[in-house]
């Protein structure tokens, strides 16, 4: 579920502090996740070589899989007991969503520069945004 609000700065430096801080937020959080992702990409790859090995102990060719059970609850995935193969697909695209977001906020925060050159007090900036990254701008012009 996104979240949406129009958020009102009093100038265009405000704007520009809130993108920065949204920009490190993020950075710090795809930090976290891209460890994470490395970690369950080891173990993935372990419990693959350990498959490997059982299908060759058993001599079959098609061990069954130890993949996780997806259920369908009202329009979301519920994964139980997911493989490391599966957790490494939704954190892998959870790094990507996030990735998407933090490029926007860089392309907007730069995007908005030429509006850090108006003297003090003569701009105010609605925003509209939508988790958190504008998708809309109100400028407003004082006297």
């Amino acid at each position: 579920m996104q979240s949406s609000e129009i958020r009102a700065f009093d100038t265009p430096e405000n704007l520009k502090k809130f993108l920065e801080e949204e920009i490190s937020k993020l950075r710090s959080l795809l930090g976290d996740y891209l460890r994470r992702l490395e970690e369950i990409r080891l173990k993935a790859d372990r419990m693959k070589k350990a498959h490997d090995a059982l299908s060759k102990i058993a001599g079959e060719k098609q061990m069954p899989s130890f993949e996780g059970r997806e259920v369908d609850l009202t329009g979301m995935k519920v994964l139980v007991n997911p493989s490391p193969k599966q957790e490494t697909e939704v954190v892998e695209d959870l790094v990507k969503a996030l990735q998407g977001k933090l490029d926007a906020l860089q392309k907007i925060r730069k995007a908005i520069d030429p509006l850090t050159t108006f003297e003090g007090g003569i701009v105010t900036i609605s925003a509209v945004l939508v988790d958190n990254v504008p998708i809309r701008l109100m400028v407003y012009l004082k006297p």
